[in-house]
C-alpha cells in the first residue's frame, strides 16, 4: 500500500491514494500502470490526461494552523500536507487515534495562526502579562477578567483582523468592496464616510467627541450588518455607552434584536425573558461579564 503521507493519486479528478496498492510510471501510456487493492493484482495503465501522481508534499505543523472542510473545522490533527499540482490543491490530514484523510483543494479553506510570527508572538504575550496586572474581575469568581480571557487564546489566523494590529509590518489590513449601504438612523456626511470606511477596512476607528454623533454611527453600522443576515457584539468598558445604544434601539421600536449580556445576572435575566418564537440578532455586551 503507498504512504500517504508521501504519495497522492488522483485519477479523474478523485483522490484514489487509499484504493491503491502499487503505481509506477508507464513509457508504454506515457502514464502511470496502476495496481488496485481490490483486484487480482491486474495492472491498470492510465494515460497523465487522467492520473496525476503526486509526492513531496509541503507539511504544515498543525499547532499554527487550522484547516476548515467545507467550513468545519477538522480538529485535533497531528499532521497536515498539501500536494500541488499547477493551481490544483490536494490535502491529507491525520488525526489523533491514527486516522487519515483526503479532501480536494476547493473543499478546504487554510488559515495559519500569526502567532507563529515571532515578533507578534512577542507582542501578544506583552499583551497578556498587562492583562495579568488589569484590576477587572470576574464578577463570578473574582479572577483577572482579560487575563482569562488571555490565557484562552492560543491561535490568531492571519486572516483575523487581530494580526495586523498585533504586527502591521507583517500582516497587511483587508481591504474590502461595500455592498450598498443603508442609512436608517439618518447622518451627515462625515458620519456616512465613517460607516462606508467600517465597511472597506478590517480595523477602523471612529473617534469624536461628546454630540458628534458616534451613537448614531454605530446604529447604522448595526443596521447594516443585520441587513447582511450576520450577527454583531458591541462592547465597551463602561455600561453607560452600552445602554446609550440599547435605549436609541428600543426608541425606534428594534429592541426585541437587543441582548443585554456580560455579568451572569443579565444573562439569566435576558433568557428567561424570552419567547419560544423570539431569537435575537442583535448581542450586546456591557463589558462586566
Amino acid at each position: 500500500m503507498l504512504n500517504p503521507r508521501e504519495n497522492m493519486v488522483v485519477i479523474d479528478g478523485q483522490i484514489k491514494t487509499a484504493n491503491i496498492l502499487h503505481i509506477s510510471t508507464s513509457s508504454r501510456m506515457n502514464g502511470y500502470d496502476i495496481v488496485f487493492n481490490k483486484t487480482t493484482r491486474k495492472t491498470f495503465s492510465y494515460g497523465r490526461n487522467r492520473a496525476m501522481w503526486l509526492t513531496n508534499p509541503v507539511i504544515f505543523d498543525p499547532q499554527h494552523c487550522h484547516i476548515y472542510h467545507n467550513g468545519r473545522l477538522l480538529w485535533p490533527l497531528v499532521y497536515i500536507a498539501v500536494f500541488q499540482q499547477g493551481y490544483s490543491k490536494y490535502w491529507y490530514v491525520e488525526y489523533p487515534n491514527g486516522a487519515y484523510a483526503n479532501y480536494l483543494g476547493k473543499e478546504i479553506s487554510f488559515v495559519k495562526s500569526c502567532l507563529e510570527d515571532h515578533q507578534t508572538k512577542s507582542v501578544f504575550e506583552y499583551l497578556r502579562s498587562v492583562a495579568a496586572i488589569n484590576p477587572l474581575k470576574s464578577e463570578d469568581d473574582n479572577t483577572p477578567l482579560l487575563l482569562r480571557q488571555y490565557q484562552g487564546i492560543d491561535f490568531i489566523g492571519d486572516d483575523r483582523a487581530a494580526a495586523p494590529y498585533l504586527n502591521p509590518k507583517e500582516f497587511q489590513s483587508q481591504k474590502f468592496v461595500a455592498r450598498p449601504l443603508i442609512f436608517p438612523f439618518g447622518c451627515n456626511a462625515s458620519q456616512q464616510k465613517a460607516v462606508q470606511a467600517a465597511f472597506e477596512n478590517q480595523i477602523s476607528i471612529i473617534q469624536g467627541p461628546p454630540g458628534t454623533g458616534k451613537t448614531q454611527t454605530i446604529l447604522n453600522i448595526v443596521a447594516n450588518i443585520i441587513l447582511q443576515g450576520k450577527t454583531v457584539m458591541v462592547v465597551s468598558n463602561n455600561n453607560s455607552a452600552i445602554e446609550n445604544v440599547v435605549e436609541k434601539m428600543e426608541r425606534y421600536n428594534m429592541g426585541f434584536i437587543t441582548a443585554m449580556l456580560g455579568s451572569r445576572a443579565n444573562k439569566d435575566a435576558f433568557i428567561a425573558a424570552q419567547e419560544t418564537e423570539n431569537l435575537s440578532l442583535l448581542i450586546l455586551n456591557n463589558g462586566t461579564q
